[in-house]
């Protein structure tokens, strides 16, 4: 079962922090408590798990920083515990390498991969250019458009199968994502997953 897809939530300091209904609320607070630190970056919550817990984060893919713009490329987060946790293990059983070396090995894998690494590209850029007061400046411009969604520069070094992930759930356009969910199965409304976090930190 896919997550489910409410109307995206997004928060942002001074703007809509304010006037948040109670559901709104108590979802940012999941949300941090899930990210399991207050994010740098003003965020949207833009997928669920079946439970209504939140299950990706979409942050902004630039922030001002002590009066510095800066970039930020790794703009989706895995928030969910299950998911989280399930990736973890297969990182540990080496399957970034694995995935590594099929991008340079399948054609056509690496094809539908970069597909999907340009639209976000171009989103974050798109994003960037809504959120900086005036033109983009070509640093920022140039990070936000030739890195993969992990971040990276290497579109052959997998780095973080959160990430990927991560934008299947939110785009359905990341082949290593869409194989990994196959891998470990998108969460069911059994799972609780809001809860998962709680229960962990529990003596």
């Amino acid at each position: 079962m896919p997550g489910r897809n409410f109307a995206d939530i997004s928060f942002r300091e001074g703007v809509i922090l304010a006037n948040l209904n109670p559901t709104e609320e108590q979802q940012r607070t999941t949300a941090v408590e899930l990210l399991g630190r207050d994010p740098r970056t003003p965020f949207t919550v833009k997928t669920f798990c079946p439970d209504g817990s939140p299950q990706v984060l979409l942050a902004d893919p630039v922030f001002k920083e002590d009066g510095i713009w800066k970039p930020f490329p790794a703009f989706l987060w895995l928030v969910c515990p299950r998911l989280k946790a399930l990736v973890a293990n297969l990182e540990q059983q080496g399957q970034v390498r694995e995935y590594s070396q099929r991008l340079k090995l399948d054609e056509a894998f690496r094809e539908n991969f970069m597909n999907g690494q340009k639209e976000v590209a171009e989103l974050r850029v798109s994003l960037a250019q809504k959120i900086y007061p005036g033109e983009l400046p070509e640093h920022i411009r140039e990070i936000l458009a030739e890195t993969t969604v992990a971040g990276s520069r290497d579109f052959n070094g997998v780095k973080c199968l959160h990430s990927h992930l991560a934008q299947e759930l939110a785009f359905h356009n990341n082949p290593i994502g869409a194989t990994v969910l196959t891998q470990i199965k998108n969460c069911s409304e059994k799972d609780h997953c809001g809860t998962m976090r709680a229960r962990r930190s529990e003596p």
